[in-house]
Order: structure tokens, then sequence, then C-alpha cells
């Protein structure tokens, strides 16, 4: 994630996200809802299957069962979620049923009745998918019990087309994630590749740069940063120049005197490099700043105007 542009972490981002949530929502399908509709299948076929069995009672005291078997058919396609019914004697035979034959063994088998409960129920897979086998003893079972098998396919459907959707929903809510994601990214990502470009160039020494971002957010305050900080440096490095061009100046103007000179004892001439003998003077204001101003000392006043000077070099 780390070397990902910031484009694609926020893809990546809402594609978790999506997924999660998808995943999520399929999970509570498959187990909230499809509970909530087995409860409520459960509680219709206890129900239904308590009246029918209400309705069966004299049939079977009266040897009626070709009544019950019409009445089951009659049930049968008015109810699609029921995929057999039939009753079981005291001695567990079939007296009455949907089959084209008789009761599967294997259905008798499946299910043993609670007779001290007024009803009993449980799952059993079939040829036919998931069904819900319901029993309600006749009078305590003293004459047999009801059994009714009620299908889990509308569910299961339900819960399908409701996956389906779900799966849909979260794809056109990824698709539009993308897209605001490019949008969002986008106005995210130019202001940013604007100041990595701003700040190479100054690193270049293009002190001149500037962000030009409009925003107000952090990315805005960024670039003001950036800007302000631009502006204090140009200043530095103009405050810099300025001070190596005074320094340049002053070390033009400096001109220093070292070593041996050598001078006449006599005159006093100094010799320069070349070899040429120099007044003391013209040597001294070539090779420095310093400028000479040409006056008679007391002692060589005396010496030379002895009648304009008195004893102490003041003129007379």
């Amino acid at each position: 994630m780390a070397s990902l542009s910031i484009r694609n972490k926020v893809l990546a981002s809402l594609f978790v996200v999506t997924l999660f949530f998808g995943f999520g929502m399929i999970l509570f399908a498959k187990t909230v809802i499809y509970n909530k509709l087995h409860s409520k299948l459960l509680e219709k076929g206890v129900v239904l299957t308590k009246r029918i069995a209400a309705e069966c009672v004299d049939p079977i005291i009266t040897d009626r069962y070709f009544e019950i078997t019409m009445n089951f058919n009659d049930l049968m396609e008015s109810e699609e979620d029921i995929v057999y019914a039939y009753v079981l004697n005291g001695g567990g035979r079939d007296v009455a049923h949907t089959f084209a034959h008789s009761v599967p063994q294997d259905l008798k088998l499946a299910h043993q009745a609670d007779l001290m409960q007024p009803f009993s129920s449980m799952l059993l897979s079939t040829e036919r998918g998931s069904v819900q086998d319901i029993a309600v003893p006749l009078l305590q079972g003293e004459i047999g019990v009801l059994h009714i098998g009620f299908s889990e396919k509308a569910i299961e459907k339900d819960v399908g087309d409701i996956v389906k959707s779900i799966v849909l929903f979260s794809v056109g809510v990824l698709l539009l994630a993308i897209t605001a994601s490019f949008i969002f990214s986008r106005a995210i990502t130019q202001p940013l590749l604007m100041l990595t470009n701003a700040t190479e160039a100054f690193g270049r020494g293009e002190l001149r740069t500037q962000v030009s971002i409009a925003s107000n957010d952090e990315v805005g305050a960024l670039a003001n940063t950036f800007n302000s900080m631009a502006q204090k440096r140009r200043q530095i490095e103009a405050e810099r120049e300025e001070l190596i061009r005074n320094l340049q100046e002053a070390l033009a103007k400096v001109k220093l005197l070292s070593g041996f000179l050598p001078i006449c004892t006599s005159c006093k001439k100094i010799r320069d490099d070349r070899g040429y003998w120099n007044q003391i003077e013209s040597y001294i204001s070539t090779h420095s700043d310093v400028e000479f101003s040409h006056s008679v000392c007391p002692e060589c006043a005396k010496k030379l105007y002895p009648d304009l000077v008195d004893d102490d070099g003041n003129v007379k």
C-alpha cells in the first residue's frame, strides 16, 4: 500500500468497503432473512396442519379415507408450498396420502412424531429439495398422525432474489464509487502534483517558483505555506547576494602592505617589485587607499625657514 498512489489507495479502499458490505448483506440475507422466512413458513404450516388435522378426525373414525385424499389434493392445488400430505394410523400404516402408490418408507422413518406434543417439525432433505415436515397427532395419536410437507423452495428463491439484488446493488455502488473516486482523487492529486513539481523546481534552484491553488482546504494551506517559504528563501538569497556584493566591493578596496619593504636609508625611497625606486608617499598611495596631505613639521620648518619660525616651530 505504501507504494500506491492516492487515487489507487482510494479505489482500493472503496473496493474493500463495498466488498465487505456486499458479503455482509449476503450473509444477512442467508441467515437473518432466511430464518425469518423459515419461521413464517413454520408458523403458517403449523396453523394449516392443525386445521387439516381437525378435519381428518371424523373421516378417519368413519373410515372415509377417500374423502381425506380428495381434501389433500384440493389442499395441494391451493397451497403451492405443500409437496405432500399423508396420514398414518395408530399402527403406522398410511391410510391417506398424495403419493402415486404409497408413502416412501424412508419418509415414514425420517420423522417420528412426538405424540405428547401438539405438533412437531423436522427439516428434511428430499428429492424436491428442503422440506419442512410438520406432524400433528390425531386425538393424541390414538387414531393416527397427520404429516404435511412444506417446501422451502419459495424461501430459497426469495433469498436468492435478495442476494442477486444485493450483488447488483453492490456492483452499482462500486461503479458509482469508482466514478466518484476518480473525480475526488483528481481534485486531491492534481494540486499535490503541482506542489510536487514546484518543490522539485525549487530544489533545482528556481527560487521564483509559485503554486497557484485557490482552494481553502488543507492542500490550499500547504500551497500558501510553500509560497511563503519560497518568498522568504528569495528574500534570504537576495540579502546574501547583497552581503557578498558588499564584501567583494570592500575586498576590492582593501590593499594590504605586508612583508619587507626595501627603503633607502638616505632619501627614504622604496623599491617596488619591478626594481624601480619610488617616493614613499607614492608607493603607499599606489598600494593602499591612503592619500597624503603635505605639511612641514616644526623641526624641518626651523631648518628650512629660520627667519619665519621661532624655536618652537611657530610662525613669527
